[in-house]
């Protein structure tokens, strides 16, 4: 095979990853900033978060106007079975040995580590995440170590969070609050806390400046 031969796969492969590239980039700009595909880069990342939002839960009417979210089925089971698999398939020797760790006892207990983690993650995802709101209050359960309630009077904006699989609500006297990402109905919660946050901004309400966390994307 002549240099011009090998040269060319190459060259079409470089050019077809460029092209996917800026498919994806538009494509993710044509949706809204509260996407769930507004973090994805490549064609696994899209087709993750589009298995993660499959299968929504009806939402569960609690009275007096609250609701209560639940993350969708596809990100309950579909998401840590694929983390699942990762982890049992995946030769973690080489990343161990290059930080310095050729114990083979301690390579196991890392994976041991790693697989509590998950453990832990799936238990919060199937039983514990969820989101309650009605007009005046929301309240987050599972994605930090306590539940977490915040007043919707001063709420300021929503977006999704630049690395974490989670929705950040910005408050003007408030601090932030994180919310699972692949909530079931997630469209009807973001379009009425658009509006709570519209109104509020309307009647003298103040965006906060950003935090160091903001621009580390913690």
């Amino acid at each position: 095979m002549t240099f011009e031969h090998s040269l060319f796969p190459f060259l079409a492969s470089i050019g077809g990853a460029v092209l996917v590239t800026y498919g994806i980039a538009r494509w993710r700009s044509s949706k809204s900033a509260t996407s769930v595909f507004a973090q994805d880069s490549s064609l696994e990342d899209v087709g993750l978060s589009a298995l993660s939002s499959l299968f929504s839960a009806t939402p569960t009417e609690l009275g007096n106007g609250r609701k209560e979210l639940r993350p969708t089925w596809g990100i309950r089971l579909i998401a840590p079975m694929v983390a699942l698999v990762v982890l049992i398939f995946t030769d973690l020797s080489p990343l161990w040995n290059s930080l310095g760790i050729q114990s083979a006892t301690a390579h196991l207990a890392l994976v041991c580590l790693f697989g509590l983690v998950l453990g832990y993650s799936w238990a919060m995802l199937l039983f514990v995440q969820r989101v309650v709101y009605d007009d005046h209050y929301i309240m987050s359960h599972g994605v930090d170590l306590r539940r977490q309630t915040r007043r919707l009077s001063d709420l300021t904006g929503i977006r999704v969070h630049e690395r974490r699989p989670a929705l950040v609500l910005t408050f003007a006297e408030q601090a932030p609050l994180y919310i699972p990402k692949f909530l079931s109905h997630r469209e009807v919660l973001i379009q009425r806390l658009e509006e709570i946050s519209a109104n509020n901004l309307n009647n003298g309400a103040v965006p906060p400046l950003p935090r160091w966390r903001d621009h580390a994307g913690v």
